[in-house]
């Protein structure tokens, strides 16, 4: 009776610490969590904002964006194999420099943020 109690008792522990219990499900956020929460959407930079690939003088690599749009666009640089830069307010008519912190990264796209 005792080596079939801790039979059991060792089943028990295993299968829990095995995930072998129970599953939850748990639902994805909606849009409305996602948007109190602060989240942005990225997406593709508008025809009206001109992106041009360039590099500072100690060799990093970034975007010239020029904002020809109506209005003031949020702008991001996406590098490959390195971090991204931050948003950047571009007020219409104006041009920013979004630059890599890292000389070994790879130019990947600008989005919007």
């Amino acid at each position: 009776m005792m080596k079939f109690r801790a039979i059991a008792i060792v089943t028990m522990a295993l299968g829990g610490s095995l995930g072998l219990m129970g599953v939850e499900a748990v639902a994805a956020p909606s849009t409305a969590t996602v948007a109190v929460r602060g989240a942005s959407v990225m997406a593709a930079v508008p025809s009206c904002v001109k992106v041009t690939k360039t590099h500072q003088d100690e060799g990093y690599k970034a975007f010239k964006v020029k904002n020809n749009c109506s209005g003031t666009k949020h702008l991001k640089g996406i590098f490959t194999y390195g971090y991204d830069t931050s948003c950047h307010a571009v007020k219409k008519g104006k041009t920013d420099l979004l630059s890599s912190t890292q000389p070994w990264v790879g130019y990947d796209k600008v989005v919007t943020c």
